[in-house]
């Protein structure tokens, strides 16, 4: 017989276990001081149907036998995935191992298949932009060679986004640019980095001076002379970076010839000789700039006859001759120095 408890007793029973096990298990809050129902053999009925359409109980030795295959299934492709690395890696070593020997063809298929086994490896997409620039005829537009060409600008440009600071891979890249004469994506490519990383005076300077250099590849000689003086702007007592200014303008004016307005031929025979000038200024015996002084003279003097100054044309081949002479005398003194 089921011993009878005080009513008051029975209500405090129920709600400390309520309590209890609400704690434990919220979802069933207020329900565990429910009456337990009698079972009858409808329950053995229900359960020997439900195990008849397949509604069966997990239990505990299958779960944990479902939970072992499913760790060593996990287990095994993670090892996979170590033993690919590992190859991903023999097949890179290969493929320098066949570089150095400078079979370039096959160093490039051991880098591909490197890549292949391992897509995240980086050194195999620099390597492997090195074998195809490699294998690149510069200059060459045969399909061949563009192919070439487009895979080692591929391969580095992949290095890049692994490590965006690598100066040297981007040096390369440059060079397969040129090579290629694929001007405008060089510019593309160093304007991107100036908007990037042209905060810094130093960085600014070097990218202006690649890409005035890459301009006056590409004949686009405003352009060139913009990035020039950008860099001046920012190095302004750097010869060098006065010198190159100097040198583009003679450039321009010498090879244009008559075939230029004869105002702009003045404007940059001025501005060619006035950067000239500052940079031999900075630096002593400065011949390089020196030389290029008395070729400016000598660009004036032929403006000066072509205007029928004839004392003007005398005049400025005499200061031509001067810094001609001035230059090799700077010249041998560099030469002594040097030993």
């Amino acid at each position: 017989m089921q011993k009878q408890f005080h009513p008051h007793v029975s209500g405090l029973l129920c709600r400390l276990a309520n309590r209890v096990g609400s704690r434990y298990y919220p979802a069933r809050a207020g329900r565990w001081t429910r009456p337990v129902r009698k079972k009858d053999d409808r329950d053995g009925r229900r359960r020997a149907d439900d195990a008849a359409r397949g509604k069966r109980l997990m239990r505990p030795e299958r779960l944990a036998r479902g939970l072992a295959l499913l760790t060593l299934c996990l287990a095994g492709m993670g090892c996979e995935g170590i033993v690919d690395h590992l190859k991903a890696n023999f097949a890179a070593k290969q493929g320098n191992d066949l570089y150095k020997a400078q079979d370039y063809q096959k160093a490039v298929e051991w880098y591909r298949y490197s890549l292949y086994l391992n897509p995240e490896l980086p050194i195999a997409y620099h390597n492997a932009g090195l074998a195809f620039m490699a294998l690149y005829k510069p200059g060459s537009h045969h399909p061949k060679d563009l192919y070439y060409a487009q895979q080692a600008i591929d391969h580095l440009e992949r290095f890049l986004n692994y490590e965006p600071d690598n100066e040297e891979a981007k040096n390369q890249l440059l060079t397969v640019f040129l090579q290629a004469e694929r001007y405008d994506d060089a510019a593309k490519f160093f304007e991107a980095e100036m908007k990037e990383r042209g905060s810094d005076p130093e960085v600014a300077s070097r990218l202006a001076q690649i890409l005035g250099m890459i301009y006056a590849k590409k004949g686009d000689f405003d352009s060139s002379l913009e990035w020039y003086k950008k860099r001046a702007e920012i190095q302004k007592d750097n010869p060098e970076a006065l010198y190159t200014i100097g040198v583009l303008c003679w450039d321009k004016v010498y090879h244009a010839g008559i075939t230029m307005d004869l105002d702009k031929r003045k404007e940059l025979v001025e501005m060619g000789m006035d950067y000239l000038q500052r940079a031999a200024d900075i630096r002593n015996d400065y011949f390089e700039a020196t030389s290029y002084i008395n070729l400016m003279y000598r660009e004036k003097a032929k403006l000066a006859q072509l205007a029928g100054n004839m004392e003007d044309f005398a005049k400025y081949t005499q200061e031509a001759d001067k810094f001609m002479k001035l230059s090799l005398e700077q010249r041998k003194k560099a030469m002594a120095k040097k030993g």
